[in-house]
C-alpha cells in the first residue's frame, strides 16, 4: 500500500489561500478532513489527486512525485469519488459501477471476475435491482451510490472521497461508513456531520482558513477542540452506540 507524503503545499486561487507545512498518512489509515464551508478539505483532495496540479515536489506517493505517476497508474493506486460526480453518456447503473474496473482489464473486454465484483458491490450498495436501470433516471441519492460502487470497484490502495454521504439517507449512510470502516484499504475523506466522522474514522484533521489547525486521534476530539474549530459552543455527551464521546 501508498504512504502518501504531503511537504510545503501552498495554492492560491482568487481569495482563498491553502497551506500545509507536512502531512503524512500511512497505508490503511482511515482519515476524516473536517472543518467550516471553505476551508480547504475538498481543495486539498483535489491536489492531492492532481484533479488540481499541485506545485513540484510536494506531493508524493511511495516516495515518487505526483507528476511523474501517469494517468493510468495513478488509477491503479488511488481511486477518486470527487464532491460532484454525474455521467452524462446513456449507461446502465451496472455499466456505470462496472467502469471502475476498467484498470484491471487485460484484454478487450471485461472479464467474468469483473462482472462478479461489480454485482457484488452493487449488492453492497443496495442499488442491485436497478442493474439494467437507466443510470440517468436513477434518484440523487442512487445515483451517489452506484458512484461509490464504481470507486470501489477500482480496488486501489487509497481511496479519496468528497462528502460521500451527499444526498444518501441515514440508513445507507451507516451501512457505507461502517463497510468503509471495515477495508484494509487507506480511506481519505472530507466529511461535515462530526458525530459520523468519530464513529468510523481513526484520524482528524481539522482546517479552518486553509490551514491545518489540528491533527488528531478520535480521543483528541474534545468540545474545546470543535469550538475553536466551527466558533460555537460545543458539549459532548456518550454515544450509547459506540460507549464513546
Amino acid at each position: 500500500m501508498a504512504k502518501i507524503e504531503v511537504n510545503n503545499l501552498t495554492y492560491t486561487r482568487a481569495r482563498f489561500s491553502l497551506e500545509l507545512a507536512s502531512l503524512r498518512i500511512e497505508p490503511g489509515e482511515k482519515v476524516a478532513l473536517m472543518g467550516e464551508n471553505g476551508c480547504g478539505k475538498s481543495t486539498l483532495l483535489n491536489l492531492m489527486t492532481g484533479l488540481i496540479e499541485p506545485p513540484r515536489n510536494t506531493v508524493s506517493y511511495r516516495g515518487k512525485e505526483l507528476q511523474q505517476i501517469r494517468h493510468g497508474e495513478r488509477a491503479r493506486l488511488f481511486a477518486v469519488l470527487p464532491q460532484f460526480s454525474d455521467i452524462s453518456f446513456p449507461f446502465s447503473v451496472f455499466e456505470v459501477a462496472l467502469l471502475g474496473r476498467y484498470v484491471h482489464m487485460t484484454g478487450t473486454d471485461f472479464s467474468e471476475e469483473d462482472k462478479a465484483k461489480t454485482l457484488a458491490l452493487m449488492e453492497l450498495m443496495d442499488i442491485a435491482r436497478y442493474k439494467d436501470h437507466s443510470y440517468a433516471e436513477l434518484s440523487g441519492g442512487e445515483k451517489r451510490r452506484v458512484m461509490l460502487a464504481r470507486v470501489l470497484n477500482q480496488e486501489a490502495p487509497v481511496i479519496y472521497l468528497d462528502e460521500p454521504n451527499s444526498s444518501l439517507d441515514i440508513r445507507h449512510t451507516l451501512e457505507i461508513f461502517h463497510h468503509l470502516h471495515q477495508l484494509p484499504q487507506t480511506v481519505i475523506t472530507s466529511v461535515h456531520d462530526i458525530n459520523l466522522a468519530h464513529r468510523y474514522f481513526d484520524r482528524f484533521l481539522f482546517f479552518k482558513q486553509g490551514k491545518l489547525l489540528h491533527d488528531v486521534r478520535r480521543e483528541g476530539v474534545t468540545a474545546n477542540l470543535l469550538s475553536e474549530v466551527y466558533d460555537v459552543s460545543v458539549t459532548t455527551n456518550t454515544d450509547s452506540f459506540s460507549f464513546r464521546p
